[in-house]
């Protein structure tokens, strides 16, 4: 097998971990790429190889591309939701790590990607397999001198000092949860343990801090070169039988205790998995995208998750979670836009953080009225309904009455309700940002 058949099965095998999209990723297309830089080697990987790079969002805007790929999809494993586990009928490859390097680096210096993200099954025992990771991003960063994003996986039951080793050379690591419960990890994943996780984020926790306090100081250290986007981690939605406030809840816990830069939701995806694990007629796309959206309410909007839900443990299907929250809160509502503090403007549904600020400096500048709100990336539709200016609420022809019902207010939430629940879900998410500026 060459290395262009063993790249073609591991970066198909990758797509299994979430590097930053949802399973839906954007597919790099292969067109003639640039000429490499001036003084660089001559291209040694043919355009078709590429196969496994996806377009990553990036925070700051705009996007990057990154290859994904195994360095190898043996594993001594058998979690069941894993295509790659180990009585799976799969075909198998690996890469020595010098082989996986290189290509990265010729991928690299043609222009063809910007970023990295390497993952690997589980060959023999968890410390053989770090190790092999540690040594194909070493020999990426010092034998090539890449200096772009490098995303490494971390393996469960990896030792800290391996784990501290890792985070040397890559600018994100991650080690995924998978499952939200320690019974449904024992059931489905039987060869992992709550420990066996946790210990890791632990370490990278630890070290971040120890990495935060010492920039503080004005201290240097070089065992943390290039760790600068922080952890991560992944949940599977709809394997196991867990709540969406389940869920949640974890997630909430995962970024006040471990300090997560994200969490990846990914929605299950039955083919090749264990038949014993549900198999639904299509993935919960629509429930992952809901879980994005609860996720940035309390990222970014200060909500808490015991907020976001009210009979039911499971987010509405058609309604954002946002606003299913305002309409169960309609006593705050409307909120008047020449009084409310940053935190009230964000309660409003169809207002976001950029935009709540943007309100606040129109205000201090007397210039906040109905024709600079149309300017704003205000979703209307929803916003116009939940607040005041001056008083009086928005202009006909800001809130789109176009198919509003009769008596469509606050004082009627069950009609309001259903003007803005949405017809049809979005199949999968947008893809979610890297939080990462490069």
């Amino acid at each position: 097998m060459d290395r262009f058949d063993t790249l073609r099965i591991l970066s198909q095998a990758a797509a299994w971990d979430a590097a930053a999209p949802s399973p839906r990723i954007e597919q790099e297309p292969s067109p003639t790429q640039p000429a490499a830089p001036k003084g660089c080697p001559a291209p040694q990987v043919r355009e078709d190889a590429a196969y496994g790079i996806c377009r990553v969002k990036r925070l700051g805007g705009g996007s990057i591309p990154i290859l994904k790929v195994l360095l190898s999809n043996a594993c001594s494993y058998n979690c069941a939701y894993c295509v790659n586990r180990r009585s799976s009928n799969v075909r198998r490859a690996a890469f020595q790590p010098e082989d996986l390097a290189r290509t990265i680096a010729d991928f690299a210096a043609r222009g063809v990607i910007r970023g990295a993200f390497i993952s690997s099954g589980v060959l023999g025992t968890p410390d053989d397999t770090m190790e092999r990771l540690i040594w194909t991003a070493r020999t990426l960063r010092e034998r090539y001198g890449y200096r772009d994003y490098l995303h490494l996986k971390v393996i469960p039951g990896a030792s800290p000092d391996l784990v501290r080793r890792a985070m040397r050379y890559a600018t994100r690591v991650s080690v995924n949860i998978e499952l939200p419960s320690e019974e449904s990890l024992l059931r489905i994943a039987p060869d992992k343990s709550p420990d066996a996780i946790l210990t890791p984020m632990t370490t990278i926790a630890d070290q971040l801090r120890e990495l935060a306090e010492k920039e503080l100081v004005g201290a240097s250290s070089d065992s943390f070169s290039g760790m600068t986007a922080g952890q991560t981690t992944q949940l599977i939605v709809g394997a196991s039988p867990e709540s969406d406030a389940v869920i949640l809840r974890l997630a909430h816990h995962l970024y006040t205790r471990f300090n997560v830069r994200r969490v990846y939701y990914s929605a299950f995806r039955p083919e090749g998995t264990d038949p014993s694990l549900p198999h639904p007629a299509v993935p919960p796309y629509g429930r992952e995208f809901r879980l994005y959206q609860a996720d940035m309410l309390f990222r970014w909007y200060g909500f808490s998750p015991q907020e976001l839900f009210s009979a039911s443990e499971f987010l509405e299907e058609d309604l954002d979670p946002k606003t299913s929250w305002a309409l169960r809160n309609i006593e705050l509502f409307p909120v008047e836009l020449m009084t409310a503090d940053l935190m009230q403007l964000l309660r409003v549904p169809g207002i976001g953080p950029r935009s709540a600020r943007k309100i606040l400096e129109l205000r201090k500048a007397g210039r906040l009225n109905v024709a600079s709100l149309k300017k704003l990336r205000i979703r209307l539709k929803y916003a116009s309904w939940f607040i005041t200016l001056r008083g009086k609420a928005p202009s006909e022809d800001l809130r789109f009455p176009e198919g509003a019902p009769p008596h469509c207010t606050l004082d009627r939430p069950e009609i309001l309700r259903e003007f803005l629940r949405e017809k049809r879900q979005s199949p999968a998410p947008i893809n979610p940002e890297l939080d990462f500026f490069s």
